[in-house]
């Protein structure tokens, strides 16, 4: 298939380029070999590109570019500040969004060259007092049920009054938001924070959220809930979404104001134990910090190829926290999950068997949780730090975090899943749901709990 991850297209470009080459050397005009060379300079960054692509693969059709570039399937909306939209009280029809302006890849920063050390699992220097209980999560009336119909994804502003950032986020709401039977319904809340580099439509274009939350709805293997993706940060990189003493203060952001956006403007549960965090490589860490920073306020975390040490990336909070031992030790989840005295939030990790270091991160931060609690372990067979294997674990994470916020039977153990050989099929944010999971075997699914789990 000629698509964007073709070899096809490479060669295209490759010959293109040789051709303009060839004319540079030959052709005596100089306004012809300066619009040759001015086109090769293009086509070489255009193949550089689409090498990355074909190596991560963002994009899998022309489509899906098409779609993030021009925004289709998204629409836009107004925060319950401005007093329009669709919020907390309402099931209107929102409105066309003209331009949603460029989407892009997501989470590729490369993973650590060394592995993070391995957690000395006591609690010296801990809470010396009683041990926390695990958070309580109430069972919700919602059920997960087979349901026609699509999603809708909204793009707006989160505000934030307590950090003082302002960033474009994404919404998704299910079909149910829309029924007259949910009007007075309240859904819990999945918050997921891309990588860095990233941008959060990629969660839209490149993962694909709301297709995949759309047909496991229609399966059934999903109730109604809302997903928000925010910005993590602003200009190209991030600060691992810490508040910095003289700088963005992206922990109250994420944790404090985009929630209460959320819950202002649209019929979301409050903050709390119906609410999980996500992400994706550095989002992972963010997801992970966050809820142990704030416990009680996240019911679950959900890490795909996080890390789990601020050792692992000190370059950056080094330069956002200093030197200070306190202050990175007061940002590092293995440190936090094995204080007794820390209420503890359900947690789901993913790695790939082809990235030692997100496999061991992901293995010793499994060792210190199960001293407290049981987990739930997703192995993707021949997974990288790239954006396929995310794509294949995304059923299953979404599947765990509504079972797991909605009350229900929480899922532990160690499954894994192996990456299929075959193209990605082609995909686009407008297109129908998917009939099968992109990109791996059958995940094994009965229901909302895994049947293949083996004990931790």
């Amino acid at each position: 298939m000629f698509g964007p991850t073709s070899w096809w297209f490479l060669g295209v470009l490759a010959a293109a380029f040789a051709g303009l080459l060839y004319l540079i050397v030959r052709t005596r005009r100089l306004a012809l070999r300066i619009i040759a060379g001015v086109t090769a300079f293009g086509l070489s960054t255009l193949f550089g590109a689409a090498l990355v692509n074909q190596n991560y693969a963002y994009y899998t059709s022309w489509g899906s570019i098409y779609s993030d570039l021009d925004g289709s399937g998204v629409v836009s909306y107004q925060n319950a500040m401005t007093g329009s939209g669709f919020g907390a009280g309402s099931g209107g029809e929102p409105h066309q969004h003209a331009d949603d302006g460029p989407g892009g890849p997501d989470g590729t920063r490369e993973p650590p060259v060394s592995a993070p050390p391995s957690p000395t699992l006591t609690t010296t220097g801990a809470s010396t007092g009683p041990v926390a209980p695990i958070i309580t999560i109430d069972r919700l009336s919602l059920v997960a049920s087979r349901t026609t119909g699509s999603g809708r994804v909204v793009r707006l502003i989160l505000a934030g009054a307590r950090s003082g950032i302002s960033r474009v986020g994404y919404v998704y709401l299910p079909p149910q938001y829309f029924e007259p039977a949910f009007v007075n319904t309240k859904f819990p809340v999945l918050e997921l924070l891309h990588g860095d580099p990233g941008v959060a439509s990629g969660w839209v274009y490149a993962l694909h959220v709301p297709e995949v939350m759309d047909h496991e709805i229609d399966a059934g293997k999903i109730g109604p809930m809302i997903v928000v993706m925010p910005s993590t940060f602003t200009g190209k990189h991030g600060q691992d979404c810490v508040d910095a003493p003289h700088g963005d203060l992206d922990d109250t952001y994420l944790s404090s104001d985009v929630p209460g956006d959320v819950t202002a403007s649209f019929r979301a549960l409050p903050q709390g134990s119906h609410w999980g965090i996500g992400g994706l490589s550095d989002g992972g860490f963010c997801a992970a910090n966050l809820a142990l920073q704030h416990p009680g306020e996240y019911g679950v975390v959900a890490s795909m190829d996080g890390f789990y040490s601020p050792q692992a990336d000190l370059g950056v909070l080094s330069k956002v926290l200093g030197t200070d031992p306190l202050a990175l030790r007061a940002n590092d989840p293995t440190s936090m999950v094995l204080d007794p005295g820390r209420q503890l939030p359900r947690f789901w990790l993913m790695s790939g068997t082809g990235n030692s270091v997100d496999t061991l991160a992901a293995r010793y931060f499994r060792e210190a949780v199960t001293t407290r609690e049981p987990l739930d372990y997703l192995i993707v067979n021949k997974g990288t730090h790239t954006t396929p294997a995310w794509r294949a674990s995304l059923p299953d994470l979404l599947e765990w975090s509504w079972s797991t916020l909605a009350g229900g039977e929480v899922g532990v153990g160690t499954q894994e899943i192996t990456l299929s050989d075959q193209p990605l099929p082609a995909s686009s944010a407008g297109a129908a749901p998917p009939t099968t999971t992109p990109s791996s075997v059958a995940l094994g699914r009965s229901g909302l709990v895994d049947v293949r789990r083996t004990a931790s």
